[in-house]
């Protein structure tokens, strides 16, 4: 029942888990809402359950949920990496600044 579902969803959230639900139909609107995040299908959708849920998948495919994750965590890498590379390079050059301007100052 849609209760059970929400239920489940709160309890799941309460155990301290991110919880995501798929759904299509009016009772899955519940549960769409509260869970972390809530994927609807686009074509066989209800409109209460698209209104619900925080992605609508527009070709009702699971595996659209499996590419968009991947997308995710690959940006998520490349800029952790980008960052790593900034910080890296902007703290050398710190030093070197700072070197460079205590050994000019002792020459003097």
């Amino acid at each position: 029942s849609p209760e059970d579902k929400r239920i489940l969803v709160d309890t799941l959230k309460g155990l301290g888990e991110i919880v995501g639900v798929t759904g299509d139909g009016t009772n899955d609107g519940p549960a769409l809402k509260h869970a972390n995040v809530g994927f609807s299908m686009g074509i066989a959708g209800t409109e209460i359950a698209k209104e619900a849920s925080d992605i609508i998948l527009m070709d009702d495919n699971f595996s659209s949920i499996v590419s968009a994750i991947m997308w995710g965590r690959c940006v998520n890498d490349s800029v952790r990496k980008f960052l790593q590379f900034q910080i890296s390079v902007n703290i050398t050059a710190v030093i070197i600044t700072f070197v460079s301007a205590v050994s000019s100052d002792e020459e003097e």
